[in-house]
């Protein structure tokens, strides 16, 4: 079977150097490590973090990503072999668009330093990251399905990494400021390796609800979507998609959401809109076509019901039971006055 070919020298060196540092953690996770990029005002000459960790064995590697031209002489490799004894780990890679000078090869063998030159990493990337080369104008550019996590865009940054919980499958939820990500552990037993299930961007992000342990995400712009997920902290999520409101918010927002029998109800400065669980409309009412609420019921015995009254051609009545329906009623007066 012939090799994909996507990768070249000229995609790498147009690069963001801080993408290239996320590319190169991301070839070593499809390579069955456990990879991290350091933090860039403290990352102490290390660029990545690479661990293998099997049945309580554990190796541990620092990695040095040099955006090159010219060849990487001895003085780098000497510099940079001294982590190995700083750090106590097991070795330093360092890893270039460039070539390395002789010397460089000599003092790399005396200290246990592995070289990666261009036309290497090239070959590396095109046999375990071929599918995830996607060539524009401006470098590297993302897709759904590769890992968001690991090749971001110029300007894209993390601000949150959570496990999480979605339909009782393990996931970890990877918020940027531009989108959100799942990431899924896939692989064989002894090699785990992260890839993007989903991707959604954060201008199709409506809103937020949470009640209890459980978060339910109203993403969408034609059509909504309500993704219920279980996070480890709730408070980090909240507080990063707090952050992120006035990049959403920008246009439809969520203004009520719950779920009532067997569908979501939801409110939006737009329109009313009623899903299934499983993500099929039921009902859409644009705030404009509203003229009407009412709540009928004593609510002692049962719940009361809310009624909306939409005028198109004729005018149509529409029944929703929900908890609160003064409440549901008072909001959606509200939002049909400032529509």
């Amino acid at each position: 079977m012939s090799e994909i070919t996507n990768w070249s020298l000229d995609q790498l060196l147009e690069t963001d150097p801080y993408d290239l540092e996320n590319l190169i953690a991301f070839l070593f996770r499809r390579m069955g490590y456990k990879a991290d990029v350091t933090s860039r005002s403290k990352d102490g000459g290390v660029d990545v973090d690479v661990r293998l960790e099997h049945f309580g064995l554990s190796h541990r590697w620092l990695v040095q990503v040099k955006r090159y031209v010219n060849p990487v002489g001895v003085k780098e490799v000497r510099e940079y072999s001294s982590l190995r004894y700083r750090e106590k780990v097991d070795g330093v890679i360092i890893v270039t668009t460039s070539t390395f000078t002789e010397d460089a090869y000599r003092e790399a063998t005396e200290h246990n330093v592995k070289l990666i030159e261009g036309q290497l990493l090239v070959s590396m990337l095109n046999h375990y990251c071929g599918d995830t080369a996607k060539k524009t104008p401006g470098g590297i550019e993302n897709n759904a399905t590769t890992s968001g996590v690991a090749v971001l865009k110029a300007g894209e940054s993390v601000h949150l990494r959570e496990p999480v919980s979605v339909e009782n499958t393990r996931l970890t939820l990877v918020i940027t400021n531009r989108n959100l990500y799942f990431e899924q552990n896939s692989g064989g037993l002894f090699s785990k390796k992260p890839e993007i299930s989903r991707r959604i961007e954060v201008r199709e992000l409506v809103g937020f609800s949470h009640a209890r342990n459980d978060l339910l995400l109203v993403v969408g712009k034609k059509k909504f979507e309500v993704i219920r997920i279980h996070p480890k902290d709730m408070g980090n999520v909240l507080n990063v998609l707090e952050q992120l409101k006035a990049d959403y918010l920008r246009g439809e927002s969520l203004l009520r959401l719950e779920q009532a029998k067997n569908n979501f109800i939801i409110l939006t400065n737009r329109r009313l809109a009623t899903i299934t669980p499983r993500g099929e409309e039921a009902l859409e009412l644009k705030l404009k076509y509203i003229v009407g609420s009412e709540v009928v019921g004593s609510g002692m015995f049962s719940r009361q019901k809310l009624i909306i009254s939409e005028v198109r051609e004729d005018v149509k009545k529409h029944v929703f039971e929900v908890a609160d329906a003064k409440g549901w009623k008072n909001e959606i007066d509200e939002a049909v006055r400032s529509a």
